[in-house]
């Protein structure tokens, strides 16, 4: 099958390079059935896409005849969403987030929607966001947020820490539509985001409309979050070029007159570093070389990711009210949402910390100069020492909030003290030891650029003391009799089938330097078209059934796990679908229904019609 979508979104991609390009003829775009392979093959392996929606499918049995039958009826534009499921998950304020679970069918449609809307709006030859948002876009992340704001933001005065109330509950369709016909001039391709705005959700066997709001656990949801909200990114930049002033700073004369003396007394000693001079030298780095509180040099910087933001003000605290009271009147006017007061602050960054992006946030006040490696680059790439005064980012892990975190779920008392995870007492040795060193790597990872890295040992305390104790409370012995057979990292040799040996561990982190470049990026953005091409390419959707070889009726069984939880080994044809490490494969309708009646459970691998490896056969 030709790559004719993907070479069409590539175009897009390249058109919109163009920050004026006005997109026509896109629904058309939605007939051709290589957007939706690579749709499936992006979204295939969730968990989540085997909870059924409200139709009560899943995506087992997603074929090309689905595919076929989504095409037709957007031809005659008889394609309707449907509501989504509600459920409500929990937030980290103990307060529940809704959350919509569409069906199968809806979220491949929804997929091939976000691939045109990025190729749009987010296109690497040009993206039409602009660069202080970070949230839901490709190659940025939290870290790059962050990364911003710990080379950038030094000598800050305000910050403002922003929120707005129910952001994604409360996007105005109207206005949304209205944004998007800025870029895109195709009614039905707007009609059909329309229907998607509008589909509403059940709740308790009772239908609801969704008159506002785009629901989260929609595909499209932070897309159109990110359209709706650029408003704010250029209202924002507008007050930054209402406000700034001034090029550089004023000299600090009190620096000067140091260094003046200093040279005078070098000159006059031929060079020599007397103990005058030195002293004189260290005054100096106490001191900045301009004047922090400069009245005429005003500086406002911008963070967004996703609805949460930060404005930074170089300048008094009038003016940060001010810009906070501007954008709660462009927010309630334009956009139709609400800042919340009461958590919405302005923090004096240097005596003050705000929290973003789950990391505290503050501008460092100290009079000390201590250099350090990596506040410098040369033109080269050559990192070089360069003295700073204090005035400089500091990043932190919030300690406490993650110490309530691990209590919250079960690894620790509320005073830290490490508990056993007694659900887990009943899953292999391997999965507790895989999860336990899931957390533990995924927290360090995420906090490795924070000035207070080594206080996060006490993480790595609990998670490892809570895995001893969920260890000792499986086996029934005691704790130390753990740590004894099993080392420091909590090592085990497990025999697998066949005579094989599986040596697992608990992975503990042995460096705790601070090292504040140690963010998470990748610079260089891949080859959208190749990468998309792949994903079609390494597609099994379309190959003859794994079991008997027909191609008549194919479609794709899907599990939800390759292993079941609490099982040290998988039974019926999960077992095969284990061995071969894929939860989908293609199998004919009819096989289909054996391995749903149990008919297939004794089923090898050499039984099967081909190598499920190979390429199609």
């Amino acid at each position: 099958m030709e790559n004719q979508a993907l070479e069409r979104l590539e175009a897009i991609r390249k058109r919109n390079a163009d920050r004026g390009w006005v997109n026509a003829d896109l629904y058309r775009l939605l007939y051709k059935p290589d957007l939706y392979e690579v749709a499936y093959q992006k979204i295939k392996s969730s968990p989540g896409n085997m909870t059924a929606g409200v139709d009560g499918e899943t995506l087992d049995g997603f074929s090309y005849d689905t595919i076929a039958g989504i095409i037709h009826s957007l031809r005659d534009e008889s394609f309707d969403f449907k509501p989504a499921k509600r459920v409500y998950i929990p937030k980290a304020n103990c307060k529940m987030r809704p959350l919509g679970i569409p069906s199968p069918k809806d979220k491949i449609v929804q997929e091939t929607i976000h691939m045109v809307l990025e190729a749009i709006y987010d296109s690497p030859h040009g993206p039409f966001f602009l660069d202080c948002s970070h949230g839901f876009r490709p190659n940025r992340s939290c870290h790059t947020a962050l990364r911003e704001f710990g080379c950038k933001w030094g000598g800050t005065v305000w910050i403002i820490e922003g929120d707005i109330k129910s952001c994604f509950d409360e996007i105005d369709h109207h206005v949304l539509t209205s944004l998007l016909r800025r870029k895109i001039a195709d009614d039905r391709f707007i009609n059909l985001i329309w229907k998607s705005l509008r589909a509403g959700y059940l709740w308790k066997k009772e239908l609801r409309s969704s008159l506002l709001g785009s629901a989260q656990g929609s595909v499209c949801s932070p897309i159109l979050a990110n359209v709706y909200l650029h408003e704010l990114d250029l209202f924002v930049e507008g007050l930054r070029q209402k406000y700034e002033k001034g090029e550089k700073r004023k000299k600090n004369r009190e620096y000067d007159r140091i260094a003046v003396n200093r040279f005078r007394m070098l000159k006059r000693s031929g060079g020599v570093m007397t103990p005058e001079i030195k002293e004189l030298t260290k005054r100096m780095r106490t001191l900045p070389s301009v004047l922090l509180d400069d009245p005429d040099y005003v500086r406002v910087k911008y963070i967004r990711y996703a609805d949460d933001w930060i404005v930074g003000v170089t300048g008094p605290r009038s003016l940060a009210e001010q810009i906070k009271e501007e954008i709660r009147e462009f927010l309630k006017n334009e956009l139709k949402l609400t800042l919340s007061e009461e958590k919405t602050y302005i923090r004096h960054a240097k005596t003050e910390e705000a929290n973003f992006l789950g990391t505290r946030l503050r501008i460092d006040a100290s009079n000390t100069a201590q250099p350090k490696i990596g506040h410098g680059r040369s033109a080269v790439g050559r990192r070089f020492r360069r003295r700073t005064t204090g005035y400089q980012p500091v990043l932190k892990a919030p300690m406490r909030k993650l110490i309530a975190k691990l209590h919250q779920n079960g690894f620790c008392r509320a005073d830290g003290f490490p508990t056993s995870k007694g659900m887990w007492t009943v899953l292999p040795v391997d999965q507790v030891l895989n999860l336990y060193s899931m957390i533990n790597r995924g927290l360090l990872n995420y906090y490795r650029f924070v000035h207070n890295f080594g206080r996060l040992a006490r993480v790595q305390y609990i998670l490892q003391y809570s895995l001893a104790k969920t260890l000792a409370h499986k086996f029934k012995v005691s704790m130390s009799k753990v740590f004894q057979d099993h080392g420091h990292n909590l090592a085990f040799r497990l025999e697998l089938p066949g005579g094989k040996v599986k040596e697992v561990e608990f992975w503990l982190n042995r460096d705790w330097s601070v090292n504040t470049n140690a963010f998470s990026t990748n610079p260089i953005p891949p080859d959208y078209l190749a990468w998309h091409k792949n994903l079609r390419t390494g597609s099994k959707l379309g190959f003859p059934c794994l079991i008997c070889g027909s191609d008549d009726k194919v479609q794709m069984h899907h599990v939800r796990h390759i292993r079941k939880m609490g099982q040290k080994k998988p039974t019926g044809f999960l077992a095969v679908m284990r061995a071969l490490n894929r939860k989908q494969v293609p199998v004919c309708e009819g096989c289909h229904q054996k391995i749903h009646r149990g008919e297939y459970d004794g089923i090898r691998l050499q039984d099967l019609a081909y190598d499920f490896a190979a390429k199609r056969p």
